[in-house]
């Protein structure tokens, strides 16, 4: 039991929360690198979704396995320690067992023994799993400020499962892409704030709302100024192209492009007759 009188510690939120900000970090600062470096009227997503490079998949499988093998023998001391029982923090291990799977994907996709976005699909499930371990994990929970923010990360990693899900379904959405790695940097977000509130302050329940939509606004702030900042120019190519995407696309608009390279407009069309 934490400092404020509720159960859990702040190291117990910070370690997970750690791997999920680096991972969601990593990913977010790789796409803008990649954006930078496209060619003139090159598509990030077919570049670049789903993952093609394999080397690099493979070394942050490992690393993955590794972690989560060693965050869920840390839960297991920790329960050894404090209650004698190795699975005395089961919903924590099981936590990190859901992305240690995610690990043994993301090293067989790259063994090229699993599909192309193996690895995001798994992604995606590990995060619907996640949701409902928090919510169960919530509903046990007798402090209405403790069971609220718990509530409030389940349906955070619900979010992150479907706009993944969405993401591996619809590989021509950047945003969806982007979407899905800034989930989980928001997720590291969280996992903070409930770790603060059960070591250090006791946070008021009617500031859970509050916290979560600037946890959000600074989470999409971090990602617009990032793009802003240190991402491509967007300029206007022939074919009325914006960066690689089409933005002609729009109805009507090749009919009104034929019409002014035929120099017709109603002016003329009413001198003639």
């Amino acid at each position: 039991m934490g400092a404020t009188g509720q159960t859990g510690s702040f190291q117990g939120h910070a370690i997970p929360a750690s791997f999920f900000f680096c991972f969601g970090v990593f990913f977010l600062v790789l796409t803008l690198r990649r954006a930078r470096s496209l060619p003139p009227g090159a598509s990030f997503a077919e570049a670049h979704i789903p993952e093609k490079n394999m080397p690099m998949v493979h070394k942050l499988s490992v690393i993955l396995i590794v972690c989560t093998a060693l965050g869920g023998v840390y839960e297991g001391i920790g329960g050894i320690i404090n209650a004698g029982n190795f699975f005395n923090q089961a919903g924590h291990e099981t936590l990190y067992t859901l992305y240690f799977f995610v690990g043994v994907v993301m090293l067989l996709e790259s063994g090229q023994r699993l599909p192309a976005d193996s690895s995001r699909s798994a992604l995606s499930l590990a995060l619907f799993l996640e949701y409902v371990l928090w919510y169960d994990h919530a509903i046990m929970k007798k402090d209405g400020t403790d069971r609220h923010i718990h509530v409030i990360m389940a349906l955070i990693c619900l979010a992150g499962s479907v706009v993944t899900a969405w993401s591996v379904c619809k590989p021509s959405s950047v945003a969806a892409y982007v979407g899905g790695w800034g989930m989980m940097v928001l997720q590291s977000f969280w996992l903070i704030t409930a770790g603060i509130n059960a070591e250090f302050y006791a946070i008021h329940r009617h500031d859970m709302g509050v916290l979560l939509c600037l946890e959000i606004l600074a989470m999409v702030s971090i990602v617009i100024l990032g793009f802003v900042c240190c991402g491509p120019p967007l300029k206007m190519s022939e074919g009325g192209y914006l960066n690689g995407v089409d933005t002609t696309s729009r109805p009507g608009r090749s009919e009104r492009k034929e019409y002014e390279t035929l120099h017709l407009d109603d002016d003329e069309g009413e001198n003639e007759v």
